[in-house]
């Protein structure tokens, strides 16, 4: 038992470091202006540290700040506040 807590403990400690990383597969997402709507709805909820996107793959990959995590939820509201919808790749966490 003792082992499997340290390998857990080991598995979480770059996410309570330095934040989770977060892929979500964005539909529509084709052009560098699409951008900028996401990052500002994300930037919102005070939980990002950074916003990089894949318009060729239509992928948001998020940062979170360290101590942070986004809910789903969050993810889900500032995306399709962008004017967006999560496409059939989903969210996908790191």
């Amino acid at each position: 038992m003792r082992f499997w807590k340290l390998i857990c403990l080991f598995l979480l400690i770059p996410t309570i470091l330095f934040g989770g990383i977060v892929t979500v597969n964005v539909n529509g997402l084709i052009c560098p202006s699409c951008a900028i709507g996401i990052k500002k709805h994300l930037g919102k909820t005070k939980k990002v540290k950074s916003v990089k996107l894949d318009i060729n793959k239509q992928l948001t990959i998020i940062t979170e700040l360290k101590d942070k995590s986004l809910t789903d939820k969050e993810i889900k509201t500032a995306i399709e506040n962008a004017g967006y919808e999560i496409g059939k790749g989903g969210i996908k966490r790191d």
